[in-house]
């Protein structure tokens, strides 16, 4: 059985890395592009690895120089997969306030996750290596 060919991207980086986002988001530019996304289709991808980058440096690492970052993006033909852990404590995202329910509507905070998962085709969280890993897959519309 023929395998379509695939390219991956990997990052380590420390938190406090000044351009550390940048670059999670050039990888996931170049990766969206060998996939064919269109111009939408990219923006999205640029907007969730964007919010999840983020979280993980500022939540999740909570931007300690000691902690890491990890990042793995695979690309193929019609299909971009991320994969970003850090290692901070995790959180339950079963607990995230509802973005729209009427008391949240003004937060200034609170919608990344709910952003990521209207943008993503699938978006997964795992705790079980320590720290968060998000996986984010979006594939082409055709």
């Amino acid at each position: 059985m023929a395998h379509a060919k695939s390219t991956t991207y990997n990052l380590v980086a420390t938190s406090d890395q000044p351009d550390l986002i940048h670059e999670i988001e050039r990888l996931a530019d170049k990766a969206s592009r060998l996939a064919g996304f269109s111009e939408e289709e990219r923006d999205s991808l640029a907007i969730a690895v964007t919010e999840i980058g983020n979280n993980a440096i500022n939540h999740g690492n909570k931007r300690d120089p000691r902690k890491r970052v990890f990042v793995d993006i695979t690309a193929r033909v019609g299909e971009v997969r991320v994969v970003i852990r850090d290692e901070g404590p995790g959180f339950n995202p079963d607990l995230l306030s509802n973005p729209l329910d009427p008391e949240n509507l003004l937060r200034e905070s609170g919608r990344g996750v709910f952003i990521v998962r209207s943008l993503m085709d699938e978006v997964y969280f795992d705790f079980s290596r320590g720290g968060t890993e998000t996986t984010l897959i979006k594939r082409r519309k055709t």
